[in-house]
């Protein structure tokens, strides 16, 4: 029975696999502070945009822009949640939402699920992606890697360069 119950999880995971392309993006540019609510010393809300630009594995090279609102307490990351926006080649647009997984002010890495896009590219949505961020002063380095369907992959390789 224990067999049985292992061959069919075995077949049910294999048949239920997408093939899946690895997609890496690199992002670069300014953060600019939009807004700050000081509590206390070591307690405040931020909010941040990021505007820079893009390459991807693909051989896009784009803009991107971001709105990000970060809750600090005792110095300390305690939320960051982040909307961004990709513009490709042809105005086609891809958005996605982060959230970080530590509480590093100056770095970090979090998760990425792409929430919309233009019609061009749909097939990203509902991709997830792990990244890294990285400041220095005022600007920023991001580093993603995205397991995206195969036709979302074939689907970016086709704007226009």
């Amino acid at each position: 029975m224990k067999k049985l119950i292992l061959i069919m999880a075995v077949l049910f995971v294999s048949c239920g696999n997408v093939s899946a392309k690895d997609y890496i993006l690199e992002q670069q540019g300014k953060r600019i502070l939009v807004k700050e609510h000081i509590y206390s010393e070591t307690d405040n809300l931020k909010v941040f945009k990021l505007e820079g630009t893009f390459k991807d594995n693909a051989g896009n090279f784009g803009e991107t822009n971001s709105i990000v609102n970060v809750i600090t307490i005792n110095n300390i990351v305690e939320k960051l949640e982040a909307s961004n926006e990709l513009i490709y080649n042809e105005n086609i647009k891809a958005y996605n939402t982060a959230k970080r997984a530590n509480n590093e002010l100056k770095q970090g890495v979090g998760k990425w699920y792409f929430t919309y896009a233009s019609k061009s590219i749909n097939a990203i949505i509902n991709s997830e992606c792990l990244y890294s961020i990285r400041y220095y002063n005022d600007n920023f380095l991001t580093l993603a890697k995205c397991d995206i369907p195969e036709k979302a992959f074939e689907q970016i390789k086709s704007i226009l360069k």
